[in-house]
């Protein structure tokens, strides 16, 4: 805590602002408001924990606590803080407070966010794609010519997380079984995106005909005013994408 408040001062004493320092400690994976740092320099307290109280764990038994909760995030980022104390209990015997995880986390660095998950990558897929990554920097390529285009399904509506209500029953919204959905073709390159499409109803069904509609209406002729006869299509391989029709209009077009 001393180290920061003497980082911040030094950022002060040399003309920066509360709002600059605030972004700077930021950078620095310490998420602070501009508020807490004119308190913290203005000596009007401040919103970080308390420092660690030996008295909740034996000050020599705490460098394995904080060891074995490092280990147990690393190795699952989404684990609660129950199955945390279980687990020191487990092996040190040791009866740890929520508050006392709570404060090693913060010792550790670890912040909540909102978890977000993407597309899993099959293992093997995964060393073809490290190869080529390999290959494309051998070569310099910068993809300065390239579009990487795909479709993508949308969902109308909100989802929302949390709510804020008087009476936990009012937290309860009706939401349709199979929400509304648009499915939109894009592109994005280093000059910009190339213009959407968006397929709706029967549209959403993509075939070898439809993706070829969708190339000559919003690929072909922007990619011709972008780069020139040196523009260069990026696409998966999904069935429309690589038909021996499409593979033929593609040759026609000069894709």
């Amino acid at each position: 805590m001393k180290m920061i408040r003497d980082d911040m001062r030094g950022m002060r004493d040399e003309g920066m602002t509360y709002r600059a320092i605030a972004e700077e400690m930021r950078k620095r994976n310490d998420r602070i408001s501009s508020a807490t740092v004119r308190r913290i320099l203005l000596n009007k307290g401040d919103n970080f924990r308390k420092p660690y109280a030996p008295r909740s764990v034996p000050i020599e038994m705490h460098p394995r606590v904080k060891k074995i909760v490092d280990d147990l995030y690393e190795e699952e980022s989404t684990r609660t803080t129950t199955e945390i104390i279980e687990t020191i209990k487990e092996k040190l015997g040791l009866e740890v407070k929520k508050e006392v995880v709570a404060i090693i986390r913060q010792e550790l660095g670890l912040r909540q966010y909102r978890v977000r998950y993407g597309h899993a990558v099959r293992l093997i897929n995964q060393l073809i794609r490290l190869v080529y990554c390999e290959k494309m920097l051998e070569k310099g390529e910068q993809f300065l010519t390239h579009t990487f285009t795909d479709e993508s399904y949308i969902q109308v509506g909100k989802n929302s997380q949390t709510c804020f209500v008087k009476n936990r029953f009012q937290a309860r919204k009706a939401a349709p079984k199979h929400a509304a959905k648009l499915l939109i073709w894009g592109g994005i390159s280093v000059r910009g995106p190339c213009p959407l499409k968006v397929l709706r109803g029967k549209e959403v069904n993509v075939d070898s005909p439809k993706y070829q509609q969708i190339l000559h209406e919003k690929y072909l002729q922007w990619s011709r005013d972008t780069f020139g006869p040196i523009g260069t299509l990026v696409q998966d391989w999904a069935p429309c994408h690589g038909s021996r029709s499409t593979r033929l209009y593609l040759k026609r077009s000069g894709i």
